[in-house]
């Protein structure tokens, strides 16, 4: 069978010229004159292009805010086991938070053709709607399969894999005030997640549940960071706040938050009992150990990969995925409970 060597030859153009004409390349600069001279040589020669090869590659792109904390560093682990036993490959992408870098890291990927997309997205809150129709619009109506964790996304196409933020952290601040606790601080996460305003409801919930009033002066923003944890405490102490509790919106910054109070001379959970939310192994190896919410982050980032797999595979999976959460109870807050140290998962 002839090739493009021949139908060049026979139209009297370079191999290029043929190629840009039948081939993957552009054609914008071959005059109309020379385009016809092409197709009609290979129309003469009985010549066909070969049909083009599958564009995606076997590859699984993950998205996270920062690989440096251990909770995400689990969920990609979750994500390798699958990428490893299926003999894919997985391309990782860090935006440390920026909405900016995500956004470019996304450009990026529009050139790679991966099989599927996992995002811990730091979209604001209201810009996510517009994001996701982009999202959808790049990607999903191409064929390429996108999974958000940590928070739940209901635009069709989509897939997402998260615990209830807004209820677990509610079942925390329950906890805090089953001991007794009625003046509890909270320490807010990183304002550009959305998932910090859900676990910021869920705490002003089990306060108003319990009938005790919300109290702005004993809100301190932090940014997920053990260091933000610790500047927050030593504000709500330096500016004498009154409190016998702290619920924080994840365990970096109630770790931070516990160094603060000691420093101070404070006893925990004698004089300030602590929660924090995702169960890190590290939380632990702090004294006294940190009470938290359970958050299966491995199984978060394996089932995130699976539904890639098995919808590459022409398998109907579940759009929305709720894991389940659990309270951990040890001595930060209830100084009867356990304070053994968690020797695996770090």
């Amino acid at each position: 069978m002839a090739g493009m060597r021949a139908v060049a030859q026979r139209a009297e153009v370079s191999l290029s010229t043929v190629s840009a004409v039948l081939g993957s390349g552009t054609n914008k600069y071959v005059s109309e004159e020379v385009r016809r001279k092409v197709l009609a040589a290979a129309q003469e020669l009985g010549y066909t292009p070969p049909a083009k090869a599958e564009s995606r590659t076997k590859t699984i792109a993950v998205i996270l805010p920062v690989i440096t904390s251990s909770f995400f560093s689990n969920v990609l682990s979750g994500v390798e086991g699958f990428v490893f036993k299926e003999k894919k490959m997985m391309l990782y992408y860090n935006t440390n938070y920026e909405f900016e870098r995500e956004q470019e890291c996304l450009h990026m990927l529009k050139h790679q053709h991966p099989q599927g997309i996992i995002l811990s997205s730091v979209c604001p809150r209201g810009q996510e709607d517009a994001y996701h129709r982009w999202i959808k619009k790049t990607f999903i109506d191409r064929g390429i399969f996108v999974v958000i964790i940590e928070k739940r996304v209901e635009m069709e196409g989509f897939y997402s894999v998260f615990v209830d933020n807004f209820q677990a952290e509610k079942q925390a601040v329950e906890h805090l005030i089953s001991l007794g606790h009625r003046r509890i601080a909270y320490l807010y996460g990183n304002y550009k997640v959305s998932l910090s305003d859900d676990r910021f409801e869920g705490y002003k919930s089990a306060l108003q549940d319990a009938g005790i009033p919300y109290e702005p002066g004993l809100i301190r923003y932090g940014d997920f960071t053990p260091a933000s944890g610790y500047m927050a405490m030593r504000e709500l102490l330096d500016f004498g706040e009154e409190f016998t509790a702290v619920a924080s919106a994840n365990d970096q910054m109630a770790i931070g938050a516990i160094k603060a109070a000691k420093q101070t001379g404070k006893s925990v959970p004698e004089d300030i009992a602590f929660i924090g939310f995702d169960n890190l192994s590290v939380s632990t190896l702090i004294d006294p150990a940190l009470s938290t919410i359970h958050v299966p982050t491995y199984q978060m980032g394996r089932m995130a990969a699976q539904i890639i797999g098995d919808l590459m595979q022409g398998i109907e999976c579940v759009s929305q995925n709720i894991l389940e959460s659990s309270l951990i109870v040890r001595k930060s807050s209830e100084i009867s409970a356990s304070n053994e140290w968690e020797m695996f998962g770090w």
